[in-house]
């Protein structure tokens, strides 16, 4: 999720977890650098591979197996500021598990949203991810903010850094159940419109941006993907793309590639293998961009095809290496449009 999630649910699991006989500020200060850490991949890059900062961003320093190095280097950052600002000595030890929970209190956040960590690593390459929250959520972040804000500057710290932990897991309640009516309702939406290019069928959906009202559901079939906005307010659940359109996609790696003519020990079919690892599967071609490999997953509005980011191919040079390209400037009148479609 966003910095400011991270942050702030950083420091309440610190301060909810640590003894009370520790400083809460030194223990604020570990949660957030535990909170942030996992974050500093995103300044790994490589100039001569474009696809290096997608693949190690949430990877090693979001797993289980490296959250103990986490804890340590964030202890280590509280001791380092107190040592040179404050000029006095503070104990490591209770920073410990206070940073360790912190630092996995952002593997779990990032696990709540759609994009893919590989938390099992180095045992796994899997890129896990639960399709509950979008990755910026002002409902689920402002209270937490408000509440850690509380904990920091009144007596009542683990009371109110404990009432943003239930906040957070009520909000996530939530969101499951929201996910999973509008899973129902684009299984029902299959069974009544039929199925007519046939099995198997395969259906993801994911929470459109900030909100868990609006939902963005792929459904792919072997004429291409589909993509439908369901809407799950307060009454039934509603489909808001009854009509969706195929669109061109492909099922696995070596299928892209052909299509492009590309040979698959080339540098490029390589590469949409690697693409295809990140968008878990779900690509297709950009469709005003014939060139463009696709991340369905992704797009400015929850029943748009057009994604977010993708990679330009050339297939008359396949050994150079793909481009990465993003699509993120929304059309006029695409955020009210998704509000209307959230407060419909």
């Amino acid at each position: 999720m966003d910095p400011l999630t991270h942050s702030f649910l950083g420091m309440a699991t610190a301060l909810v977890v640590a003894r009370r006989d520790t400083p809460k500020g030194q223990v604020a200060l570990a949660g957030l650098a535990a909170g942030l850490l996992p974050d500093t991949d995103v300044f790994l890059r490589n100039a001569a591979d474009p696809l290096f900062f997608i693949e190690y961003h949430r990877h090693f320093t979001h797993s289980l197996a490296f959250s103990p190095v986490i804890a340590a280097l964030a202890a280590g950052i509280a001791w380092l500021i107190y040592r040179v600002i404050a000029r006095r000595s503070i104990s490591l030890i209770p920073l410990l598990i206070p940073a360790w929970l912190a630092g996995l209190s952002h593997i779990f956040c990032d696990l709540w949203t759609s994009y893919g960590t590989r938390v099992w690593w180095p045992f796994s390459d899997a890129r896990v991810s639960l399709d509950w929250v979008a990755v910026v959520d002002p409902l689920l972040t402002l209270p937490l903010l408000v509440l850690t804000v509380q904990a920091l500057t009144t007596p009542s710290v683990k009371k109110y850094a404990a009432v943003g932990l239930v906040w957070v897991s009520l909000y996530l309640g939530l969101a499951i159940i929201q996910q999973h009516r509008a899973i129902a309702a684009v299984q029902q939406w299959l069974a009544q419109s039929g199925n007519a290019s046939g099995s198997p069928v395969q259906i993801t959906v994911k929470p459109s941006i900030a909100n868990t009202i609006v939902w963005r559901a792929l459904v792919r079939d072997p004429d291409g993907v589909r993509v439908l906005a369901v809407r799950t307010g307060l009454g039934a659940v509603e489909i808001l793309t009854p009509s969706p359109t195929h669109y061109p996609a492909f099922t696995n790696p070596a299928a892209a590639a052909a299509a492009f003519g590309l040979q698959p020990d080339s540098a490029q079919a390589k590469d949409i293998g690697r693409f295809f690892h990140f968008s878990d599967d779900w690509v297709g071609v950009h469709p005003q961009h014939p060139e463009v490999l696709g991340d369905l997953r992704y797009a400015s509005l929850p029943d748009d095809i057009r994604p977010l980011w993708g990679i330009r191919l050339q297939p008359g040079h396949p050994e150079a290496r793909v481009e990465w390209q993003q699509f993120t400037e929304m059309e006029p009148g695409a955020v009210k449009r998704l509000w209307g479609m959230i407060w419909k």
